[in-house]
């Protein structure tokens, strides 16, 4: 067995000393809550010298009684630190969801990303038996080691029982986010001298994902899924659902809670009037002849769809759009984007796009017009192409160029299913 008295430097410039112990192949480290203060006098190097000193004669006593080491495997041994009064993390992230959930600044979607947080970092804790740690603990190796847990060992649990898959970028991200905004809060509050994420180097933190287009279906696309013949319920409702999200634009939140009492009927429109689960917005959004008719029969109940479990409904989606040979990769959430671009391609009017979705600001929408602009590009690239392999055969031809006119439509082509059919 060897045990060696090892430093560790910290933000505040302290020094902080532990054992590191080796014995037959396996290591472990018991810091001794022990500190070297910068010597800025003769007084504080004689402190210095005396906690040293209070260093060998533990690391003697080890030696001579190594029944005295703590036996917690290859886990970090961490002693109290003196007059810690910081909360529990695990407690101060109840806390801030608390006081969010009392402020009506902060949406039910941002409240549910910190309960989420907070899920994530109790099963990291349990996996390091540590779960009564101290926001004052919790430092940087803190930040670095839950950031790798969640990059390389934390498996989603609706992937449990089918093939693994990590957090996506985006996802891992948002948690950072989250556990940030967490520890300012704390800091604000009194509870920490400074957020220890920020003393992390660039490559221990998750990068903003790249931004890409949202994911939709075309017009023929959404059409081959909502033509597949599915015969299990489950399957069959959340096809219908997803076709319906399609034409209004409701996310599955809202497709969850939404009630016959809540279209408004009359003789020239029907109408969806609903409160939005994510915004609390109210909005209006008409319901066209082709959404009407992708809607279940009327129940006993008021419910208008009766969904599976979320992993269920997920699986469904991409069973039927397998089977229907749409290769892309989607959720129940690109029925919203599908909406999105459908519509700014109908009207060409971002504001009413923005209405219909329901937005709060146009930042959000741009991006469906943006989507059409670069589908614009490309459409208008490949008739580059095809101009230039025509010049090409002509010249292979010898054959003297004629004058030819082409009248080109710069207009999206209209989605008629997303119209009334009177």
């Amino acid at each position: 067995m060897t045990i060696t008295i090892r430093q560790k430097a910290l933000a505040n410039d302290n020094i902080s000393l532990y054992l590191d112990i080796y014995d037959g192949g396996k290591r472990k480290f018991e810091f001794l809550s022990l500190y070297l203060l910068p010597e800025v006098d003769a007084e504080t190097k004689a402190r210095n010298e005396e906690t040293l000193q209070r260093a060998h004669q533990i690391r003697a006593e080890r030696i001579l009684h190594p029944e005295t080491i703590p036996e917690v495997g290859h886990l970090m041994i961490v002693k109290e630190i003196p007059n810690d009064e910081s909360p529990e993390v695990l407690d101060w992230i109840q806390t801030y969801i608390d006081w969010m959930s009392d402020n009506t600044d902060y949406s039910k979607a941002i409240v549910d990303q910190s309960k989420y947080l907070k899920y994530l970092m109790s099963e990291f804790l349990a996996n390091k038996r540590r779960p009564h740690i101290t926001l004052r603990k919790f430092d940087k190796e803190w930040f670095k080691a839950f950031f790798l847990w969640l990059k390389n060992d934390y498996v989603p649990q609706k992937y449990v029982r089918v093939e693994a898959k990590p957090l996506c970028e985006g996802s891992l991200h948002n948690v950072q986010q989250r556990i940030v905004t967490v520890f300012n809060k704390a800091v604000k509050f009194g509870k920490l001298k400074a957020n220890p994420f920020y003393q992390l180097e660039k490559s221990d933190i998750f990068p903003k994902p790249k931004t890409s287009h949202k994911q939709y279906l075309t017009p023929d696309e959404l059409k081959r899924f909502m033509a597949s013949n599915e015969r299990s319920p489950g399957v069959a409702e959340t096809q219908r659902a997803f076709g319906f999200a399609c034409l209004t634009g409701l996310r599955i939140s809202d497709i969850k809670a939404l009630r016959w009492s809540d279209i408004k009927r009359n003789k020239e429109t029907n109408t969806l009037v609903i409160v939005q689960k994510k915004t609390k917005a109210l909005n209006a959004v008409p319901i066209g002849n082709t959404a009407l008719s992708w809607m279940p029969p009327k129940g006993d109940d008021d419910f208008v769809f009766h969904l599976p479990a979320k992993a269920n409904v997920d699986a469904a989606l991409k069973r039927i759009a397998k089977k229907v040979g749409i290769e892309k990769n989607i959720s129940f959430h690109c029925s919203r984007h599908t909406f999105g671009i459908l519509v700014q391609a109908v009207t060409g009017n971002i504001e009413t796009t923005k209405k219909l979705m329901g937005h709060k600001s146009l930042k959000s929408t741009a991006i469906y017009a943006d989507v059409l602009t670069n589908e614009k590009v490309k459409a208008v690239d490949n008739t580059k192409k095809a101009f230039r392999g025509r010049k090409q055969r002509e010249e292979n031809k010898q054959i003297p160029r004629t004058k030819r006119t082409a009248a080109t439509n710069t207009h999206p082509r209209r989605i008629t299913f997303l119209q009334d059919n009177k």
